[in-house]
């Protein structure tokens, strides 16, 4: 069902019970709760992408969504996430993220894609992506990231993209790529890299991979 920049300020009420792909973007939904969907018993992608949300809440549970789109809106927190156990996609591009919380990602623990480029994000606890064991594409581009912890990606074991261009990163630390895995792409461009001695792991690691 396209909803695409209707004006809307509230999610339509009538909609086919068997909406499976339901898109809202472009409109002026400022709050929304996943009482809103529940009819929608069998919906699996939701784009909320282009709104002015400032708050979300997954509570009652939405089982069957896999993709949710939540990217240039005006979240200044991640949703709790509960109530989603078969999210896949998540993105939560150009909003106004600060911090995230470790184990923020805990409840979603089938995601593949996490796009959090374009937010305000400093540091990040090593905690953050704790339990995303099927994660295959990271983007934290174009945020404000002046450091990141060792063990950052240790539970990311099926990583094949990251996306970490467009930051504030100097260098990082030893042993920051986990042995052994194999990236398809790793972007690092647009960073004021220090050369000294401490870009030397991952002068190395860059030659040997």
């Amino acid at each position: 069902v396209n909803c695409t920049d209707q004006g809307l300020s509230a999610v339509p009420q009538g909609l086919p019970q068997d909406t499976g792909i339901l898109l809202l973007s472009i409109n002026h939904l400022t709050s929304l709760s996943s009482d809103a969907f529940l009819p929608l018993q069998q919906l699996q992608d939701l784009d909320l992408s282009h709104n002015k949300l400032v708050a979300l809440t997954t509570v009652p549970p939405l089982p069957s969504l896999k993709e949710l789109l939540l990217s240039h809106n005006m979240l200044g927190a991640l949703p709790s996430l509960q109530g989603l156990p078969q999210l896949t996609r998540l993105a939560v591009a150009h909003n106004r993220l600060t911090t995230l919380a470790p184990g923020a990602f805990q409840a979603v623990p089938r995601l593949q894609d996490l796009d959090l480029r374009g937010n305000q994000l400093q540091d990040l606890p090593q905690e953050v992506f704790t339990g995303l064991k099927e994660l295959k594409d990271l983007d934290l581009s174009d945020n404000l990231l002046k450091k990141l912890p060792e063990e950052l990606l240790q539970d990311l074991q099926k990583l094949e993209t990251l996306w970490l261009s467009g930051n504030n990163l100097e260098t990082l630390p030893t042993n920051f790529f986990p042995e052994g895995h194999i990236f398809m792409y790793v972007f690092l461009t647009n960073n004021p890299w220090h050369c000294d001695c401490s870009l030397w792991y991952l002068r190395h690691w860059i030659r040997q991979n």
